[in-house]
């Protein structure tokens, strides 16, 4: 412990909640509004450069939500990373690292309840 430490310990509460700020700081949150190629390749160059986004298909047809799964899919095979069914047509794409410390799974637990 070094001299200037003496007093400024954060709880472990106080972290976690800290860290779950940041990540959700990271994550971005989108309803899909269309399938724009332009659109979708600015999210797959979000979730490339290790943000992870959590989206919501309600407002796609189902032709329009195949198009940006198969999409996304792609990109997520490339960067080897995964999708997890969040809630019904609510899917997080997000490279393989992000699952590793198991704090994304806590996060992703807190806001669907």
């Amino acid at each position: 412990m070094g001299l200037f430490s003496v007093g400024k310990k954060k709880k472990q509460a106080d972290l976690d909640l800290e860290e779950k700020k940041i990540m959700s700081d990271q994550i971005i949150f989108e309803k899909l509004q269309n399938d724009d190629d332009a659109y979708l390749t600015g999210l797959a160059d979000q979730m490339m450069n290790g943000h992870p986004l959590i989206l919501n298909f309600d407002t796609l047809d189902i032709d329009q939500a195949n198009k940006v799964i198969a999409f996304l899919s792609g990109i997520i095979y490339a960067i080897k990373g995964e999708i997890v069914n969040v809630q019904e047509k609510v899917f997080m794409f997000a490279k393989g690292d992000v699952y590793e410390d198991g704090s994304m799974e806590d996060f992703l637990k807190d806001i669907v309840e």
